[in-house]
């Protein structure tokens, strides 16, 4: 199988991240998406906050970072990415500083992309800025930084008791109830649960 090129632009511009799910790859460096803007409109239980995602905008761009890897990885990037339920992969046109350029190149974008932004962990802004510190155009990441700090600011003031949203009480759900008869398991009535 041939080799694809990848753009990560999100935690996986981080090699050490990236190399937690996928084996073998190899770096090429910065590269630029021209018609997006990075978005975080997903949330990730398992990042705990949002998720990085290439937004369509007509007078933005985005850096990233360019890997090749063996098309063999491509199950494990998927897993990664929660591809096709998550994200789904999509085929764009990158260049790099030198003014190469890469048609076809893989990346993945959110599935159902959220209204509004959803500020990540800071744990994860933290991961996305590794990445882009060490391949990444220096006003690149100090716009990146500023507003990874913006949403995490956001995100605090918002889980700070006393606030709006902290106030909110918890959605009650419904739980069913099982008890244990001579004929069997039966389902008693549903009870709210805290």
């Amino acid at each position: 199988m041939a080799d694809v090129y990848y753009f990560a632009y999100g935690s996986c511009m981080s090699p050490a991240d990236l190399a937690r799910d996928v084996e073998e790859f190899l770096l090429i460096g910065p590269a630029l998406v021209r018609g997006y803007r990075l978005g975080f409109t997903r949330y990730s239980r398992a990042r705990k906050g949002g998720v990085a995602d290439l937004v369509p905008d007509p007078d933005s761009a985005v850096e990233g970072v360019l890997y090749r890897l063996p098309a063999e990885q491509l199950p494990a990037l998927d897993e990664r990415e929660g591809a096709p339920e998550h994200y789904r992969r999509e085929h764009i046109r990158v260049e790099t500083p030198g003014g190469q350029v890469f048609e076809d190149v893989l990346t993945y974008v959110v599935v159902d992309k959220a209204e509004e932004e959803i500020p990540p962990h800071p744990d994860y802004g933290q991961t996305i800025l590794q990445g882009a510190e060490a391949y990444l155009s220096r006003a690149y990441v100090e716009r990146l930084r500023e507003t990874l700090q913006r949403m995490i600011e956001k995100r605090a003031q918002a889980e700070r008791p006393g606030t709006r949203a902290a106030r909110r009480r918890p959605r009650r759900r419904r739980r069913a109830r099982f008890v244990l008869h001579r004929s069997g398991l039966v389902l008693s009535r549903p009870r709210l649960i805290p």
